[in-house]
């Protein structure tokens, strides 16, 4: 059929388009080919009808037959297209292991006898169990039968999950038998959560009406797990979905009701941040990777002269911290990052995700629905051996569950000395982070990120980043639009305060390209905003888009003349799109707000430089020469400068400075060319081989350098006759 994945995925891409763009005609076509290669005579005879219904509706508008009904047939007849494309792309899919859920599909649609009703029966019976242990007194009796139960319950949970998981379009039968199990309060919160959690991955492969029913009845529990879940799911719902959703009109009702209640639509906003968090975790974890945990095991040998391992285990003083330790750390400069990161452990941000990567190795992990369990450790562990330390994960809220397990199941490793040591810092710090948590934080109330989001977003990283048969599965992180610019999405959060918050989340992680666009959604509510002016021309300025950049500053302009800060871009802007004498205009006006300003006065500089005013360039380059303590910023410019204006010895006096501090392959190239131009080839030579050598000993580059240069050297004097030879012995020498 195919030679690999990729062009697979191009032709179910096209079906979607085409479906999209309402070319019916061309989805039917790509439908026959990929039908043509499945032995399913059911699709392919669904699909022959729907054809043929639309041939006849089209002969019917052709023939100017009018049908009240007309709008109602084209709609179902869509939504029965985007049915039949859905069912047979997943056919399709199984039928090539296109992922491990459709290996799984594939083995349980041959292998498992297991039916919802079954499954139901088994629950029912559970949890009949459950209550009557319950009433049990503790002791050892309790104790076994609860780790029976544990047995049965783990058997269950698995079953469930796959099934729904891998499950098809549901039947009226199936969405009752589910809704009855998640809306029955008598059934444990674990397997609940984990429904929802095999839903939302569910829809991710296949639009089914009747389970989003489902995810949207699981918003409104009364159990924080599982509404956040719920939501989470229903949000990837709408953004994978939402071109289509004009066809379920009974989506946006749902989506309306969920509305009115006044906790909606903070709950939106906080899984939004969330998610925009959720980029920042890759950065983190390369920050540990590479400073954060190299600066450390610096420090380490210099514990070691100051402090004797004994007595991290000895009787007394085993939770009383070195005050030297912290010194060591202020002196390694890891201070302040380390600072940094409990901040943004605070606001939301995923730190732990480079300590627990490599703790997904465990059995555990193996079954994919322990990645989405919530954290519930064996009865038995709550009360001995690791036990304390379980109790004090549970409580813990700044770890999400999937690293619960990966802490438990690596602390139960370790010897008993150890356990009790880290079980003492951990309940320090975990105390520590909950009065910090508690305390109100600086910013807006929407700015904050519900834990039980945070924690099952963080799930959901490591299950599609880290889970080890994810091949072939879309990773929802990288995915696009963003929630906010998908239209079923962005009604709810399309209120100033909402958008504010979500802009600010990128503008401060420097996603400026979002940003721009929250900004720019922003100023059609609020034309004259100097602040998000100023804010979306920074944006487009650092997204490479200088001229739009200068449209948003101009326009600040017009709003205040005496902001220093905007006179200063709209002059880089100018500068940018080397309209120097604007530029030029600008920098003037900002030297008068700022006359002691270095910066401003090195640019005019550049200005007059740009604009072959050699020497005004080098009365300003001097004036930053002469008022700066870093004096090496202005030697450039003046040296080139007076390489230009054939002050030569000026020249080359500065290029030596320069060559004696810190050059680069162009110091070298200038300083040669003033040479040359003074007529001392042989250091002009040497000087080249050096520029050579500074840019990886490469001729290529040295000669593009070269070669732009060549009008300047022409100047100065040198014969364009001379240039070829000089080049010649250059490469003699080399």
């Amino acid at each position: 059929m195919w030679s690999n994945f990729p062009e697979m995925k191009s032709c179910f891409s096209k079906i979607w388009e085409s479906l999209e763009q309402k070319r019916l005609k061309q989805s039917f076509e790509l439908l026959a080919f990929l039908l043509a290669n499945l032995s399913s005579w059911q699709l392919k005879e669904k699909l022959n009808e729907l054809e043929s219904n639309y041939k006849m509706m089209l002969r019917y508008l052709t023939d100017g037959v009018k049908d009240p009904q007309q709008e109602k047939i084209y709609l179902d007849l869509l939504r029965s297209v985007y049915q039949l494309a859905d069912q047979t792309v997943r056919e399709i899919k199984t039928a090539f292991s296109w992922s491990y859920a459709y290996e799984t599909r594939r083995t349980l649609l041959h292998s498992s006898s297991e039916t919802p009703s079954r499954l139901v029966e088994l629950i029912n019976d559970l949890t009949g169990k459950m209550a009557l242990t319950a009433l049990l007194d503790e002791g050892e009796e309790k104790n076994r039968n609860m780790q029976i139960i544990e047995k049965e319950q783990e058997e269950i949970e698995s079953k469930v999950f796959r099934l729904i998981w891998t499950n098809g379009l549901w039947t009226a039968e199936e969405e009752k038998c589910w809704s009855e199990v998640l809306l029955n309060e008598l059934n444990p919160n674990t397997l609940k959560c984990l429904i929802v959690s095999a839903l939302i991955l569910n829809l991710e492969e296949l639009f089914d009406m009747r389970k989003t029913n489902l995810l949207f009845a699981a918003c409104e529990s009364r159990n924080a797990e599982i509404r956040q879940r719920a939501l989470t799911g229903v949000l990837l719902f709408l953004r994978r979905y939402d071109k289509r959703l004009y066809l379920y009109p009974n989506i946006g009702n749902r989506l309306q009701h969920l509305a009115e209640n006044k906790r909606f639509i903070s709950d939106v906003l906080h899984i939004i941040l969330q998610f925009i968090m959720s980029r920042e975790t890759e950065k983190i974890t390369r920050i540990m990777k590479e400073e954060i945990m190299p600066g450390l095991m610096k420090i380490n040998p210099l514990l070691n002269k100051k402090i004797q391992i004994d007595d991290l285990f000895g009787e007394t003083g085993i939770d009383e911290k070195n005050p030297e330790w912290q010194n060591l750390i202020e002196e390694s400069g890891l201070g302040d990052r380390l600072q940094e990161f409990t901040e943004l452990q605070l606001e939301g941000a995923d730190v732990m995700h480079s300590s627990f990567l490599h703790l997904k190795n465990f059995p555990f992990f193996n079954e994919i629905h322990h990645w989405f369990a919530l954290f519930a450790p064996p009865v038995n562990a709550l009360n001995k051996g690791s036990g304390g330390f379980a109790a004090l994960l549970l409580e813990s809220s700044f770890l999400c569950n999937s690293d619960k397990y990966s802490f438990y199941f690596s602390i139960n490793q370790m010897p008993k000395p150890y356990r009790k040591m880290i079980k003492g810092q951990f309940s320090a710090e975990n105390s520590v982070l909950k009065e910090m948590m508690s305390e109100e934080l600086p910013g807006s109330e929407s700015g904050k990120v519900h834990p039980v989001a945070r924690q099952f977003i963080q799930d959901l990283y490591r299950f599609y980043k880290l889970f080890p048969r994810r091949r072939n599965m879309d990773d929802i992180f990288e995915m696009k639009p963003e929630f906010y610019q998908t239209p079923s999405i962005a009604g709810f959060i399309s209120d100033p305060e909402s958008l504010a918050v979500i802009g600010e989340y990128y503008f401060h992680r420097n996603y400026f390209e979002e940003a721009a666009d929250v900004f720019n959604i922003l100023l059609r509510k609020d034309l004259n905003n100097e602040t998000l002016l100023q804010k979306r021309g920074y944006c487009l300025q650092m997204t490479g888009k200088p001229a739009e950049a200068l449209d948003c500053y101009l326009n600040a302009e017009l709003l205040n003349s005496k902001n220093s800060w905007t006179i200063k871009k709209i002059a880089y802007c100018y500068r940018a799109l080397k309209q120097f004498r604007e530029a030029l205009s600008y920098y003037r006006r900002a030297e008068q707000l700022n006359p002691d300003n270095l910066s401003v006065q090195l640019s005019i500089g550049h200005c007059y430089l740009e604009l072959k005013d050699y020497p005004e360039a080098l009365k300003y380059y001097f004036k930053v020469e002469y008022l700066t303590n870093s004096r090496e910023k202005a030697w450039r410019p003046i040296a080139w400068c007076s390489f230009l204006t054939g002050k030569y010895e000026q020249a080359l006096d500065y290029f030596k400075r320069i060559i004696d501090s810190n050059p680069n392959d162009t110091d070298y190239l200038n300083a040669g060319h003033t040479c040359l131009a003074m007529g001392n080839n042989k250091e002009a030579l040497n000087l080249y081989k050096s520029a050579i050598a500074a840019n990886g000993n490469s001729f290529e580059k040295f000669m593009e350098s070269f070669t732009a240069d060549i009008p300047d050297l022409l100047n100065a004097g040198v014969k364009a006759g001379d240039i070829p030879v000089i080049l010649d012995s250059l490469v003699y020498g080399m």
